[in-house]
């Protein structure tokens, strides 16, 4: 049996530029460097600093979540909380409604 009519059988592949040894070098960091980027983050509690990491994965609710804290800042407490529940967001952006000061602008 015969393939005819030049399909992707027998068609030769473009092959993918490989990085070159001075872009390879370009994304080494340095120990200082390494420390400089990750310091600031060593700071904040492990528990916050996990709800951050998994809610990162939502930018856009993110945003959301910060508006509507603006819209009701009147809320509190356990009542924030229960609120924020109310809300379609993803279970780490609500969780994050219990840390406050993370929504700093």
């Amino acid at each position: 049996m015969s393939v005819a009519g030049g399909g992707a059988v027998g068609r030769a592949q473009t092959p993918v530029p490989s990085a070159t040894p001075e872009q390879t070098a370009a994304q080494v960091r340095s120990p200082q460097q390494l420390d400089d980027l990750v310091a600031p983050i060593a700071l904040y509690p492990d528990p916050l600093l996990g709800q951050v990491l998994a809610a990162s994965t939502y930018p856009l609710e993110i945003v959301e979540a910060q508006q509507w804290l603006k819209r009701n800042s009147g809320l509190a407490g356990a009542g924030l909380i229960d609120a924020a529940k109310q809300q379609n967001w993803d279970a780490s952006i609500q969780a994050l409604v219990a840390f406050p000061t993370c929504w700093r602008d």
